[in-house]
């Protein structure tokens, strides 16, 4: 049974299946082409930077040397853009432009960035935009310096001095990696060459407290125990920023059998890092020899206080029951 066609609050209603059909059908058309539509418009709003214009240019660094690999950036504020990067000519380019203002940022490590804006026209053509890359000198320093400093990690000190060395030539006024290198030297026990480059880098920089206190601990270390003391009395013991540099002093004073004035620099640990353990060990050290034993159990009682896991530990609570 069917039911003729009529109005429901002013639309109209099919009064068969096959119109019912028909209406269903024209509906998912809508639909669809009503989807089609809406991808075409987030897909050209999403290009909205595309056209007809084009873009080129060349990166060198300050001595016209191309740059390859550095990225170029374009961005046209509101529209989008997109990112390319410098071959080995140091060319790059953009074609498919939307016309108008452009924001282009070029970047390479070790250099110093550049931001620009430029015009550009679809129909008229843009003269390659040529651009001059300084290098940042303190990034370039501290690449190489994390590259060293891997190299030593991994025991490959040879490599490392090469890394050091490399940055020295290029920059000689880097002071501070004199001291790193003179630590490789150190490292590969060539004494003399790390004393000769501490003492150049404190030439460089008369301020620099840590080379001073190195220089000291090294000079007093390979027996120049005068010389030592003289470029250690330079410095202000409150200005050493770890007890480790008087402890290793101590330790060389005590290995020359000088035991009275290796307590001097345990005790310089102690009142300079009253908080840190190692002073007080090896003070007990000393105290031993000198067959002070309530001096010793309080220094070794106050190290297990404040170092309770450090290597010595067992050492200083045997010594300890022992002393009983």
């Amino acid at each position: 049974m069917t039911r003729s066609s009529g109005t429901l609050f002013g639309v109209v209603v099919a009064s068969s299946n096959f119109e019912r059909c028909f209406v269903m059908r024209v509906s998912r058309h809508l639909l669809l082409i009503l989807l089609i539509l809406c991808v075409s418009v987030s897909v050209a709003s999403a290009q909205s930077w595309r056209g007809m214009g084009r873009l080129a240019g060349k990166v060198t660094d300050d001595q016209g040397k191309a740059l390859e690999g550095v990225t170029v950036k374009l961005n046209q504020p509101g529209a989008g853009g997109t990112t390319v990067k410098t071959d080995k000519k140091g060319e790059w380019s953009v074609g498919g432009l939307h016309g108008g203002g452009w924001e282009l940022d070029f970047e390479l490590a070790t250099y110093e960035a550049r931001h620009i804006t430029v015009q550009i026209g679809e129909l008229s053509r843009i003269p390659p935009v040529e651009i001059k890359l300084k290098q940042d000198l303190n990034e370039v320093i501290r690449v190489g310096m994390v590259q060293a400093g891997e190299l030593v990690g991994q025991q490959k000190y040879a490599e490392a001095r090469a890394v050091y060395q490399d940055i020295l030539k290029r920059y000689p006024n880097a002071s501070r990696v004199e001291s790193y290198l003179a630590r490789v030297f150190y490292l590969e026990k060539n004494y003399d060459e790390a004393i000769k480059h501490l003492r150049v880098g404190i030439d460089k920089d008369p301020s620099d407290i840590e080379n001073k206190l190195r220089l000291g601990n090294i000079l007093m270390e390979v027996g120049k125990m005068d010389e030592g003391r003289q470029v250690l009395s330079t410095v202000d013991d409150t200005a050493v920023k770890e007890p480790a540099i008087f402890v290793n002093i101590g330790i060389s004073l005590m290995n020359q059998n000088k035991a009275d004035e290796a307590l001097v620099y345990f005790e310089k640990a102690i009142k300079v890092f009253p908080e840190k353990g190692d002073g007080y060990y090896y003070r007990a050290l000393i105290r031993l020899q000198k067959g002070d034993t309530a001096g010793t159990k309080a220094d070794l009682s106050k190290f297990l206080e404040l170092s309770p896991s450090a290597p010595e530990a067992a050492a200083a609570r045997k010594a300890l029951e022992q002393l009983k």
